[in-house]
């Protein structure tokens, strides 16, 4: 799952969105200025979006190195519960499907716990990086003459064409990395930080489904 912009910064970017519709169904788009911008992936192609990527991912590496352990471990459970079913007694099938729920639903509360962890941290080092980068996109508005800027990254769907020579997400990292005093940053964001509840995967429906399994009959 990728970073995630806080919520707060989307409302004004959709905000943003909304007063460009009224323009351009106003008829006065003509005389406008527009220019679009990636905030997400301005965000994480700068170096501070970098560093904050690089220790979020350090800080929830070994979550997730649990939670892929705990997912191998109740699959491993399940395969030898289906392979060895049939030779087992009532209570031995009870016991073992009783066991697989059990694991299941610890997985599922880590992945809960460690999914509002991570939002949490985002919300930490990413949203401290956002009014930053909002000003330099200000500043390059101002000096630029446009009207509007649109994010991209808020509401994709939203843009059905955009020519590349108004996408000014690249120009917005540069201006940022000066303001920084460090070297421009390329406009391709470095990795995400790997999400633990995305990237593991809810046990396999073939198997004993961990929250239905019930004592067979």
């Amino acid at each position: 799952m990728k970073l995630r912009i806080p919520a707060r910064m989307l409302c004004q970017k959709m905000i943003a969105v909304s007063a460009l519709a009224v323009a351009l169904g106003g008829g006065v788009a003509h005389a406008q200025k527009i220019a679009i911008v990636d905030m997400q992936k301005a965000l994480l192609a700068t170096s501070d979006g970098k560093k904050a990527a690089a220790a979020i991912d350090a800080k929830f590496s070994p979550v997730k190195a649990d939670l892929d352990k705990l997912q191998k471990d109740i699959t491993a459970k399940q395969d030898a519960f289906t392979k060895g079913r049939n030779t087992m007694s009532q209570s031995a099938i009870t016991a073992a499907q009783a066991e697989i729920e059990s694991m299941a639903n610890a997985l599922k509360r880590k992945q809960e716990d460690a999914q509002q962890d991570l939002q949490d941290e985002e919300n930490k080092q990413l949203g401290a990086i956002m009014p930053k980068l909002q000003q330099v996109i200000n500043a390059y508005a101002t000096a630029n003459q446009l009207t509007f800027v649109v994010d991209t990254s808020a509401s994709p769907n939203n843009l059905v064409y955009a020519d590349g020579s108004i996408n000014i997400t690249g120009a917005v990292v540069t201006a940022y990395e000066k303001t920084s005093g460090t070297p421009a940053a390329a406009a391709t964001p470095t990795a995400a930080p790997k999400t633990p509840a995305a990237t593991t995967s809810a046990p396999k429906a073939t198997t004993p489904a961990p929250k239905t399994a019930a004592p067979a009959k």
